[in-house]
């Protein structure tokens, strides 16, 4: 995979920072990105074993650091 640009990581990374659990639609908010981009960002964060998803489920899913 290909390093990720733009605004969306880092502004991710922050809300990830401040917010114990953080969902799609919730990331989508606090970024002003669109959800595509945002569960990007969040797969890819996943796939490097830095963040993990914490609910086990295909919709309504929660990742935490």
């Amino acid at each position: 995979m290909t390093p990720l640009s733009g605004k969306t990581p880092r502004a991710l990374r922050a809300v990830l920072t401040e917010w114990p659990l953080v969902s799609a639609p919730m990331g989508e908010v606090l970024t002003n990105a669109s959800r595509a981009a945002v569960q990007r960002n969040l797969a890819w964060t996943e796939a490097r074993g830095l963040i993990r998803e914490v609910t086990g489920q295909g919709r309504y899913r929660l990742w935490r650091m």
